[in-house]
This record gives C-alpha cells, structure tokens and sequence, in this order.
C-alpha cells in the first residue's frame, strides 16, 4: 500500500528507507555520520513543478517535527537536485521499508493532503516529474 518515491523518497523517503540490494550494508561506527545522497535529473521543464511538490512534503516534515533534508539545487551538469539525508541511527535506518521518521512524515502528508489516496496522488505527480536519479550512502566523520 504504501511505497515509496524515487526522489522524495530519494527526496524524502529513499533517503530514509533502503540501501541498494546489491551494495553491502555499512556496519555502525561511532566515530562517522551515516547519510544518504540522492541526484535527480527531472524531465525537461518539470522543475518548478518539482519545487511547488517538495515545499508540500517539506511542510509535511515540519508537521510531523521530522528532519528536514538539505538540498541544493543545480546550476550545471547533468543533475537539476542534490538532497542529503542524515540517518539518525545511522545504517539501521536502511533496514525494512520505512524508519520512524517516515511513518510519522507518511501520516503527517495524509493529513496534510487529506486522505491517503490524495498523499499517494502527490507522490505519483513528483515521480512522473523525474527523468533519473541515483541514491547512495555516505558517512562523514564526526
């Protein structure tokens, strides 16, 4: 029922939710910040509806007092968006298909949108928008 993005979900959820099948889980280490860093190449004039979408789930995140993540915005290269996500238990939080922080963000667009069918409507309206993007965890050291 619920599934996550490819932006916003690697914007809000993808960064939250999973490592790649295929990469090695990072073990925990106390000594780095785990993150997870996702580009996105968004279809050819769709950025400014990209932007009107995140503000939607930035404020849903702000209701639900989760993390925000940090974004920048490109003005060259391929990629339109950058977005970083701190994973607050580090690599646990890519363990099963949601963390904490995303059913409550999750709950907190439901109410914001309305009902779940309007959530998941806005979810497929941000992913009809991205041409590619790629996710990957980072750690920085404290």
């Amino acid at each position: 029922m619920k599934k996550i993005f490819t932006l916003i979900a690697p914007l809000f959820l993808s960064a939250l939710l999973f490592a790649h099948p295929e990469e090695p889980t990072p073990s925990a280490n106390s000594e780095v910040m785990w993150h997870t860093i996702t580009v996105v190449d968004y279809k050819p004039g769709a950025e400014n509806e990209a932007k009107v979408l995140i503000q939607k789930f930035e404020t849903a995140s702000e209701a639900a007092g989760a993390s925000l993540p940090v974004i920048y915005w490109f003005e060259s290269g391929k990629y339109d968006i950058v977005v970083t996500w701190m994973l607050s238990d580090g690599p646990a939080d890519l363990q099963g298909k949601w963390s904490p922080d995303g059913d409550i963000w999750w709950n907190a667009l439901i109410a914001q949108e309305g009902s779940e069918e309007a959530a998941l409507k806005l979810q497929t309206q941000y992913n009809e928008l991205v041409a590619s993007s790629i996710t990957r965890v980072a750690r920085k050291a404290k």
